[in-house]
């Protein structure tokens, strides 16, 4: 049931609707409230589905054509999500249905939770509107085994991706979403309803935040918040994972992409392998200057056409001068130096290399972009990085963006620790 229980094109049809119907509310402020307290930028609200029977029933007849691939018994509706849909469902299904209140009605004569009856062993789905972290699902969850009945799924139209999968765990419970709140974002974003970042912050935004040895799940609930500074997102072994056909686009609904590729191979590889990353071309490319001019050449044609920058990588940040030599018989800054001519004479785009050699390269190569890694505030663990500076130290050297990783995903609240590094480090806002 891993597959959503809606294609794309009736994702982006269903997102159309709701909108034109009032039932999607979004704001880039992330100052929508949700029922648990937190805030959105994008909420929705099927509730009010009730107020237009057209919408009522192509809705239900959604919910139906997922409810009969399942193919159960019965349904269990859950008060008052999705109350509006349980009648015109059964209608159309000829399936009959349970209800199970939160709690016990009180002062009248049947006092139980649950209305309807049903056999054990029976196979039901329980259906709602949208799913977060699972809690209010735990209580109709148990009613249902308590009645010794066999839960296939629980059913809703959209997954906002936050933390139900941890919660009920220890249920064996599996969701079936119709799509995810990435979805809906995505679609409000390519059809320019909704703006991914405010144009002029992220033109004036230097940081890109490494996302490195993590999943997809992992990074969603960090890059979501930090749609709106305007980061760029560098990934490379989510590439792997993922698959750049899909990682691509995905992941642009968010902010820029650096597609920290590192290629390092045959001309013709290189070739090949930008081929799969032009469908959804990103910010910038990198590929080791190592590699030679012809295959730097080789990517820089690729992309020709498209507003890729293809960054040569000089010498890693994470390799100190004993290991520079070991390797290219020089100090870095001399190996910095003969890559980085390298780089320019291909018609790359730009450099990656340390701060520590910022402050050369800049007047060598004025129109370069220059990437600078190992960036920490004062007083920040170095980690792997050997030649490091300090977000202010590296601007003031002459580089364009700030590669930035742990110190920003490691925060207490990402977005804080963003805006901080902008407004008291770089004096950017």
């Amino acid at each position: 049931m891993k597959l959503p229980w809606l294609d794309p094109d009736e994702q982006q049809e269903v997102v159309r609707k709701l909108v034109d119907d009032g039932l999607i509310r979004w704001s880039n402020g992330r100052d929508l409230p949700l029922k648990s307290g937190g805030k959105t930028d994008v909420y929705i609200n099927l509730r009010d589905a009730r107020n237009d029977p057209a919408m009522l029933t192509y809705l239900s007849r959604l919910y139906a054509i997922a409810l009969q691939r399942l193919c159960v018994d019965r349904f269990v509706e859950v008060p008052d999500s999705v109350s509006c849909f349980a009648g015109p469902i059964s209608q159309m299904t000829l399936i009959p249905y349970l209800t199970i209140r939160e709690d016990a009605k009180t002062g009248r004569v049947a006092k139980a939770k649950v209305i309807g009856s049903a056999k054990r062993g029976e196979r039901v789905a329980i259906l709602d509107d949208v799913i977060t972290d699972g809690a209010s699902k735990v209580a109709p969850i148990q009613e249902v085994r308590q009645m010794g009945l066999n839960l296939l799924s629980l059913l809703v139209l959209v997954d906002r991706q936050q933390g139900w999968q941890e919660n009920l765990a220890d249920l064996g419970v599996r969701v079936w979403a119709g799509m995810t709140l990435h979805d809906v974002r995505r679609i409000l974003i390519e059809t320019g309803l909704m703006e991914r970042c405010d144009p002029e912050l992220e033109a004036k935004n230097p940081l890109i935040v490494a996302l490195d040895g993590k999943s997809w799940e992992e990074i969603l609930p960090i890059i979501d918040p930090l749609r709106t500074t305007g980061c760029i997102l560098k990934v490379n072994d989510l590439m792997i994972a993922r698959g750049t056909d899909w990682l691509l686009p995905n992941l642009s609904v968010y902010g820029r992409v650096m597609a920290d590729l590192k290629g390092h191979d045959i001309p013709n590889t290189l070739r090949n392998i930008s081929k799969h990353l032009i469908k959804c071309p990103p910010w910038a490319v990198t590929v080791h200057a190592s590699g030679g001019g012809e295959m730097i050449r080789a990517v820089v044609e690729a992309f020709k056409g498209t507003p890729t920058k293809v960054l040569g990588v000089t010498v890693l940040t994470s390799i100190d001068p004993k290991t520079c030599e070991e390797v290219y018989n020089r100090l870095p800054i001399d190996e910095v130096r003969v890559l980085a001519k390298v780089v320019h004479d291909s018609g790359g785009h730009g450099l990656v290399c340390s701060p520590e050699e910022t402050g050369e390269l800049r007047p060598m190569y004025p129109d370069s972009t220059i990437v600078n890694p190992g960036i920490r505030s004062e007083g920040q663990d170095a980690g792997d990085q050997k030649r490091i500076a300090t977000p202010e130290g590296a601007m003031d050297a002459g580089a364009n963006y700030l590669v930035m990783g742990r110190q920003i995903l490691g925060a207490p609240d990402p977005v804080v620790e963003v805006m901080r590094l902008l407004e008291e480090e770089l004096l950017i806002l």
